[in-house]
């Protein structure tokens, strides 16, 4: 585990918004939040760049067994 040293005012605030009750648990979640967020702009680079196949039909995967 890596310590982390923050304001008592961001440490407050981090607490508020997050609901947690233990400053490392909200700065774990908060760190989380962010790290999921970045994976998401990662993936919205890649819109537009491919080009959907016309014959491919969804509804008849979904017949496979």
């Amino acid at each position: 585990m890596t310590n982390v040293q923050l304001p008592d005012n961001v440490a407050q605030e981090l607490l508020v918004l997050t609901g947690q009750s233990d400053t490392d648990a909200a700065v774990l979640e908060a760190v989380s939040d962010y790290m999921q967020y970045r994976r998401q702009l990662k993936v919205l680079e890649f819109e537009g760049q491919f080009d959907a196949d016309p014959t491919y039909d969804y509804k008849a995967q979904r017949r496979l067994p």
